[in-house]
């Protein structure tokens, strides 16, 4: 692979787990958040913020997303420059 085409293929990785990183943090906001402020104002709901539960399952879901795609990373850049 000329060295060109493997920067760009880096590249393209990065913007992709970037943006998977960062898509997962704004549906934990939409769901921590927006959405039960959109029931309490549709819906006539009492307004409650979620559990801890809840939150613990969502942060620990988005650490385990983040280290996966920090590992890959690592693992694809330390394979590519030999070390």
């Amino acid at each position: 692979m000329k060295s060109k085409t493997q920067f760009e293929l880096h590249r393209w990785i990065y913007f992709v787990i970037l943006w998977l990183i960062g898509t997962g943090l704004c549906i934990a906001v939409i769901e921590i958040i927006f959405f039960p402020a959109f029931q309490w104002f549709f819906y006539d709901i009492p307004y409650a913020l979620p559990t801890w539960n809840l939150i613990g399952r969502w942060s620990l879901g988005i650490l385990f997303i983040g280290f996966f795609a920090g590992t890959i990373s690592w693992y694809v850049q330390k394979r590519n420059s030999g070390r």
